[in-house]
């Protein structure tokens, strides 16, 4: 019989609602089945050994899923247990029991599941404590916008399919997906385009009170409003990509998929998963 790890995330905003009673009594018809539960920041685990790897949890949980989890003949199933769980959102698998990932972006030798980003507001993404997401849902990390409302100023050299932009910077951010902290923004995600989206907003310098108010409408166009169409102009860059190479003068810290990663270079393309990756209805093991 084929063996099955069920890794269970408990530190995810909404991983309360696992119910390990059914992911064990579903997987367990054809497999035998082992559960891993994750309940400290240093808790670990290993994929060795087994046929599939079941994971339960938050965005975080997805990437290091993928970046653990690389043997072609091993086979993922991802269950969003997280607080926004932007992954899954943006495959709608609400209408599936599974949906299969045909690709997604590679950040070095890495993988990302939706996002890479540096700048204003995307500390947000791993600075709020897991007891937190638990407890307040969303509205922990929307508690601290204001203090995350902040003018960096990021000199980098950002090379869009040959295309080169050397500017400073206030947010970049590379998106494989439709959306990000909730804001369904990228009008221009298709699944399985083989494409990436780039958004950069340029610094209008230091951390002033009156920069801050300079940002404030690239922000709004941006996520608010949305995009359906690329856009070049003083303050605001978005396009489309198949490779994105971004240089930096110091390692930066970024969001990636909710964790935080520091890079002073950071190349991302769009590449096939070597094994099947799939992104299942969590309505069908929650309590």
């Amino acid at each position: 019989m084929s063996k099955c790890l069920i890794v269970i995330n408990y530190l995810a905003g909404d991983s309360d609602l696992v119910s390990e009673e059914k992911l064990i009594a579903l997987y367990s018809r054809q497999h035998d089945v082992t559960v891993k539960r994750i309940r400290y920041q240093e808790d670990t685990w290993s994929p060795n050994g087994y046929d599939i790897i079941v994971a339960c949890g938050g965005d975080g949980t997805f990437n290091r899923t993928i970046n653990t989890v690389t043997d072609p003949n091993q086979i993922i199933i991802y269950y969003s247990f997280g607080t926004f769980n932007e992954c899954a959102k943006t495959r709608k698998i609400k209408s599936h029991d599974y949906i299969q990932l045909i690709e997604y972006a590679k950040a070095n030798k890495g993988f990302i599941g939706y996002v890479a980003a540096a700048g204003s507001f995307t500390p947000l993404g791993y600075i709020v404590p897991c007891k937190d997401k638990k407890k307040e849902g969303t509205n922990s990390y929307f508690k601290r916008i204001l203090s995350q409302y902040i003018v960096y100023n990021i000199p980098a050299k950002v090379n869009i399919d040959g295309e080169e932009y050397d500017d400073r910077y206030t947010l970049m951010m590379v998106l494989d997906s439709n959306r990000c902290f909730g804001f369904k923004f990228n009008h221009l995600y298709k699944e399985n385009d083989g494409l990436v989206h780039v958004l950069l907003i340029k610094s209008p310098g230091d951390n002033t009170k009156k920069n801050r108010r300079k940002i404030f409408g690239p922000f709004f166009r941006s996520f608010f409003i949305g995009f359906r169409k690329e856009v070049n102009n003083k303050k605001i860059l978005f396009k489309e990509a198949k490779n994105v190479s971004i240089k930096l003068e110091e390692k930066t810290p970024f969001d990636v998929d909710g964790d935080k990663k520091m890079y002073d270079e950071i190349n991302i393309s769009v590449v096939q998963p070597t094994n099947k990756i799939y992104i299942g209805n969590f309505d069908e093991v929650m309590k």
